[in-house]
């Protein structure tokens, strides 16, 4: 498969026919995990997926990164292949990109999908002290198989892991193949210590569905509410009973959810182009993201600390 001429070069793929729809994978995983299901999604856009700078086969960068560049990156792969607006679909780290892709450069989104994730920092939902046992209960001593490990159970919820081992443990191979380079890891996870996009989430121009597994201890179900009700004229979308991977899990649910919302809303036009200062400065703050995103994160942890008058 191709990769882009820019800097960093990312891998990508294209797939199907239709309107365009961008996926954006997550946290040190490349485009692999969309496979088990890109056909079904296929079927009704022209699929663009790619591996995040530091992941898979795109390259990584020894410097560090922020969501500004992450999703700059996202708009430039747009960019290289002739499109102007697409579709956008993030899961988990994902999604976050994608909140960045919709703030910056609205004017290339259509639809937004932001899947299993959170707006970042320290106003986000963080998994309970049940949620988190249940995890370390997975993790204690050696799994007994694939399906009992960690990444498991962080994934999948435990009914499934339980009633589906064998397609659990065949989901699992994909977010296991084309692993990251140890200084992609350290980039992404500091780029997502410092998201936090609460503050901004009014701004967001284009007609958003939040998908949400009833089940996530990843990213707790509450992220998904205060993302929907803090974007305009979001819709909120849970899939029963379903853990993080809720679009593998129960893949037939979960693209008839987002498949009923975009016949509801199709067409659907990209939004306006920010304007003025605020666009001229664009380039200075994607440079600036980590200390801009460090200064946001201590604003909502001294508003999360100030008691309502």
């Amino acid at each position: 498969m191709p990769h882009t001429a820019g800097r960093p070069s990312l891998w990508y793929e294209r797939r199907g026919s239709g309107a365009p729809l961008l996926l954006i994978t997550g946290f040190g995983i490349s485009g692999a995990v969309f496979e088990p299901v890109l056909d079904r999604y296929a079927e009704r856009f022209s699929c663009i997926v790619f591996d995040n700078r530091g992941s898979g086969r795109s390259q990584a960068p020894l410097r560090p990164t922020s969501m500004p560049e992450l999703a700059a990156d996202a708009v430039g792969l747009l960019d290289e292949l002739g499109i102007a607006s697409a579709h956008v679909y993030g899961v988990s780290m994902g999604g976050m990109i994608a909140q960045e892709v919709a703030l910056r450069f609205p004017e290339r989104v259509r639809g937004l999908v932001l899947g299993c994730t959170s707006p970042g920092g320290p106003r986000a939902v963080r998994p309970t002290v049940r949620e988190l046992r249940a995890v370390a209960t997975a993790a204690a001593g050696a799994p007994r198989s694939p399906v009992d490990s960690t990444l498991a159970a962080v994934l999948f919820s435990e009914r499934f892991r339980r009633d589906e081992p064998e397609r659990a443990h065949f989901l699992l191979e994909h977010f296991r193949r084309h692993l990251p380079a140890a200084q992609g890891v350290a980039a992404q996870l500091l780029a997502s210590v410092f998201h936090d996009t609460v503050s901004r989430l009014d701004q967001v121009q284009a007609p958003t569905l939040v998908l949400h597994g009833e089940r996530d201890v990843m990213a707790p179900l509450g992220n998904a509410r205060m993302l929907a009700e803090r974007i305009p004229n979001a819709e909120l979308a849970i899939v029963p009973g379903a853990g993080h991977a809720y679009a593998l899990e129960r893949p037939d649910v979960s693209f008839n959810l987002f498949a009923s919302w975009y016949a509801r809303h199709a067409p659907i036009a990209p939004g306006v182009a920010r304007r003025g200062l605020t666009a001229r400065v664009e380039p200075v703050t994607r440079a600036l993201g980590l200390p801009i995103g460090a200064a946001r994160t201590g604003a909502s942890l001294l508003a999360r600390a100030t008691p309502p008058r």
